[in-house]
């Protein structure tokens, strides 16, 4: 992909988000790309325990797609004007990391019980953003402060 086509799809999230950030509480949001990339990985380690293997495509698409959210979760962990706490962030960055490296493993040799830990942190963090969601009570006027809860939903919302 060129440097100018990446860019654009950056322009299209950002304006897909645009369109649909006041009707999407951010962490519900967050929750969606979680739970789609987990699904993602689940179809491939299903496939990789039934066939024993998967076209290199396959393999690929899936971590892609879970690194580029990962990428976005821990860009805003570094950022140090997001609003999250302090250890929350580094939470998240280690997290990240251990993704990050956990994914490299898997491209170098594809195996379903090296999915299964990625698939369990985006199903579990996916859990604890929707409990959150559920629990904090709606306000009629939320349109700043949603806009200053997450950052990350701007580019993941494109991802759902």
């Amino acid at each position: 992909m060129s440097e100018h086509t990446e860019r654009n799809s950056h322009y299209k999230a950002a304006d897909a988000y645009g369109q649909t950030a006041a009707a999407t509480d951010p962490r519900a949001l967050e929750a969606r790309v979680l739970l789609k990339a987990a699904q993602k990985l689940e179809i491939l380690s299903k496939k990789l325990e039934t066939d024993g293997d998967a076209h290199f495509r396959e393999v690929g698409e899936a971590l892609e797609y879970n690194q580029k959210l990962w990428t976005v979760f821990a860009s805003d962990a570094a950022d140090d004007t997001h609003h999250l706490p302090q250890d929350i962030k580094n939470n998240i960055a280690s997290l990240a990391v251990f993704i990050f490296k956990r994914t490299q493993d898997v491209l170098i040799e594809p195996k379903a019980e090296k999915l299964k830990v990625l698939i369990n942190i985006n199903r579990n963090i996916a859990s604890g953003l929707m409990k959150s969601v559920t629990a904090s009570p709606k306000k009629e006027d939320n349109g700043a402060q949603d806009s200053a809860q997450s950052t990350s939903s701007k580019t993941t919302d494109s991802m759902a």
